[in-house]
């Protein structure tokens, strides 16, 4: 499957961190590899899962690395948030303002970091619409958000929307009290399935 791949989709979830000793991100990432692998509609869609410290330092120096080594026509960063309810796509990211402590205890150093604001640009309007019509099947509604929250989970969408904004979505989830880890799976399926169409239509 992999030598005849016809893209690569790259997907990353978050390790464990404060409270979240187990990271949905994380868990809801490997069950949507579990449900790649049982599909036959994307045999020829190579996906590459990535689990991600929440570390600064980390994400500025791998995220270009993943990039560079898979060269990925999609990639959706994937993160928890415990203040979410539904699936929701983040629209943009800034360059600074990131003062809360990583796993080591570690803010980026930001002396010369000038202001930026980056968005995605894929349509995540029509993504967003296209899959709550489908709601029933996925048991996943997904909404819109203006505030990453400058933490790891903006800090490595704004990582990716420095190097192709056209192919880079960030998706936060909620924990596993609201969905399950396959029942987010499902809904990031679904999100995956509308960008893949839409590149075979481009």
């Amino acid at each position: 499957m992999d030598v005849n791949a016809k893209c690569t989709i790259l997907v990353t979830g978050f390790g464990p961190f404060s409270t979240h000793t187990v990271n949905a991100s994380w868990e809801a990432v490997k069950e949507l590899q579990e449900l790649w692998k049982n599909s036959v509609e994307f045999s020829d869609v190579k996906l590459v899962i990535e689990k991600i410290p929440v570390s600064y330092d980390y994400v500025s120096d791998h995220i270009p690395q993943l990039w560079k080594k898979h060269n990925p026509s999609i990639v959706l960063h994937v993160g928890v948030s415990h203040e979410v309810k539904s699936l929701t796509i983040e629209q943009h990211a800034y360059s600074n303002g990131y003062n809360r402590f990583d796993i080591y205890n570690k803010c980026p150093n930001e002396t010369n970091v000038e202001y930026k604001v980056l968005k995605t640009e894929i349509d995540v309007k029509e993504l967003c619409n296209n899959v709550n019509k489908n709601f029933e099947k996925s048991g996943c509604k997904v909404c819109l958000s203006d505030n990453a929250g400058r933490y790891l989970c903006e800090y490595i969408f704004y990582q990716s929307l420095c190097i192709e904004p056209t192919k880079t979505l960030f998706v936060h989830v909620p924990d596993f009290n609201k969905y399950s880890s396959k029942q987010t799976a499902n809904g990031l399926y679904k999100i995956l399935c509308y960008l893949i169409r839409n590149l075979e239509l481009s």
